[in-house]
Parts: C-alpha cells; sequence; structure tokens
C-alpha cells in the first residue's frame, strides 16, 4: 500500500492488519458488513454469519450460495469488485433470504443423539 502511495486513500473505516489467527479471522467476518475474498472457506464462514461475500474470481466452489443471491462472483477486473461491494454494503441483510443449507450448527447434538439411540 505504501509503495503504490494508497495508505491515505483507504477510507477510515476500513481496517488494515497483518496476518491474522483463524479465530480473529471469524472474529471478523462475523462483525464485517460485505466480505471479498476468493477462498471457498472464508465464503461459507461468511454465509454462517450472514456476511455476504463478493468473490473476485469467475466461478465459486458454493454455487448454492450465489443461486440465491447471498454471494456474488464478479471475475477479477477493479471496476466489478468495486461496483459490487457498494451494492451489497448498502443493502439490507435482514431482508435477504437465508437458507439453513449445512445442518443450522446442530450437527455434533444430532451425531450424539444418533449414538446414544435417540
Amino acid at each position: 500500500m505504501e509503495n503504490y502511495s494508497l495508505v491515505n486513500k483507504i477510507p477510515k473505516n476500513f481496517i488494515i492488519t497483518e496476518p491474522v489467527s483463524y479465530f480473529e479471522m471469524v472474529i471478523l467476518e462475523s462483525n464485517a458488513k460485505v466480505i471479498i475474498t476468493d477462498s471457498g472457506g472464508v465464503q461459507k464462514e461468511g454465509y454462517f454469519f450472514k456476511t455476504s461475500c463478493i468473490i473476485p474470481r469467475n466461478e465459486t466452489e458454493w454455487v448454492e450460495l450465489v443461486e440465491i443471491g447471498w454471494n456474488r462472483v464478479v471475475g477479477n477486473k477493479k471496476d466489478n469488485i468495486i461496483k459490487e461491494a457498494i451494492k451489497v454494503y448498502n443493502e439490507d441483510t435482514n431482508n435477504k433470504e437465508w437458507i439453513d443449507f449445512y445442518g443450522g450448527g446442530k450437527t455434533s447434538k444430532r451425531i450424539a443423539e444418533v449414538l446414544n439411540g435417540e
């Protein structure tokens, strides 16, 4: 950022940080308004936290999240990434459909019930 004289152009509500631990990353994801990532894992984690993702790739592993409009594949063009990030940032996520695709966090309880014969 410094090499390209971009430090002063960073909005005040952006956090620039050194690499973080997994647990710190989860905290950041859960408190973000929008995530820009090429990571399939982060895309899915974002969904668990009801945080939409902008995906700067041409495809994703989690097509179901794109199909319901939660995440957006935008390619790697800077203008598309910025345009979609601004759109998502301004969306009211309270009105967004959230489908329990992945078990709702109750998998371990269900496994324990099965093992106990319940």
